[in-house]
């Protein structure tokens, strides 16, 4: 290390309370250790340990951890602190009294792939973001401390947001959900994407590139929340949607369009209303296959929507269409812009 440097990164590891013989010579490795002696703040306990706290075998409590993502191999590794215990625990009890063991492990493992996206957004964000704008490994460790920090506190905090996602999720389900089938909901599912991305990846440069796909992004939950719609997932150049009127469903891709288009970027969709087949929140079966189809047959800017999105918004009629997967031509229409 430089000597200033070395004194200054050493200052900030042994203030989050490590030894100052074990602070590492390498500048990188001196600002990288930061976060890492934050996330493992707390640790005492051994994988065998926990175990033997709740009274479990520690392939049993690895088991529950796998289900959620989190990958242990060494059960003598010190990395689990009190919550972790408590934490075990619940795993264990969770589905003692209303949930399957199928039931169970379905839902750990919806959220233990939801929160790794959550993970992986953040230190992505950070890397791309603070840790670019640093000038050297001094504030490099700071930041890295820092943002460190504000995940933990992240963390702790999401779950007064999850209580009122909980909420809006359990109304939207009673207004849409079938009785008879519960796996069938009834929505306006559409489908976005970007004309000629592939070709315009090649083109761009890779900071510019980025940038495109973060402003669709960002503008996609910013229209969504304007619109009461839902969005189901986003693959770089593509949103996939879903909202309960096809008039919110309408709305969105009104306005993806009219702000793409100050981007001098071409969207093109697909909209369709009727039965999905709803698991884990994603949505699949014949109408959304439908909403896919319009969407690859779009052309650049136009929106193209069957007769169940016609019957409730104003197009244009768009003739007979040959859709892949489709054994008959299905009528189309062209969503107007008013």
């Amino acid at each position: 290390m430089e000597p200033d440097q070395h004194a200054e990164i050493a200052a900030i590891l042994v203030g989050l309370g490590v030894d100052p013989a074990d602070v590492p010579d390498s500048l990188a490795e001196g600002a990288a250790m930061a976060s890492d002696v934050v996330f493992s703040r707390g640790d005492v306990f051994t994988l065998r340990e926990v175990a033997e706290k709740i009274g479990e075998k520690p392939e049993d409590v690895a088991e529950g951890f796998r289900h959620l993502g989190i990958t242990i191999t060494d059960f003598d590794e010190v990395r689990f602190g009190e919550r972790d215990v408590d934490f075990a625990a619940f795993l264990r009890d969770a589905i003692v009294d209303v949930l399957t063991d199928d039931e169970g492990q379905e839902i750990l493992h919806v959220a233990g792939t939801a929160l790794a996206s959550i993970a992986e957004a953040a230190v992505a964000n950070h890397v791309q973001g603070p840790e670019r704008r640093t000038n050297n490994m001094v504030e490099n460790a700071r930041l890295n401390a820092f943002v460190a920090e504000l995940g933990l506190s992240l963390s702790d905090s999401l779950s007064v947001a999850f209580r009122h996602h909980l909420r809006q999720a359990t109304q939207i389900n009673r207004r849409t959900q079938h009785d008879e089938h519960r796996e069938l909901v009834t929505l306006s599912i559409g489908f976005l994407d970007l004309v000629g991305f592939t070709a315009l990846s090649q083109q761009l440069a890779i900071p510019d590139l980025v940038e495109l796909v973060k402003a669709f992004e960002r503008r996609a939950h910013e229209l969504a929340h304007e619109s009461h719609t839902r969005i189901v997932k986003l693959i770089g150049d593509e949103v996939m949607f879903v909202a309960e009127r096809p008039a919110d469903a309408a709305r969105f891709v009104g306005g993806m369009t009219a702000a793409l288009a100050d981007d001098n970027v071409i969207p093109r969709g697909g909209l369709a209303f009727g039965d999905l087949v709803n698991v884990h929140g994603d949505y699949f079966g014949p109408v959304v296959n439908l909403a896919a189809r319009l969407t690859d047959t779009a052309v650049p800017g136009e929106v193209l929507v069957d007769d169940s999105i016609a019957d409730h918004l104003p197009t244009e009629p768009a003739g007979r269409r040959m859709l892949k997967g489709f054994d008959e031509p299905v009528r189309v229409h062209t969503l107007r812009e008013d």
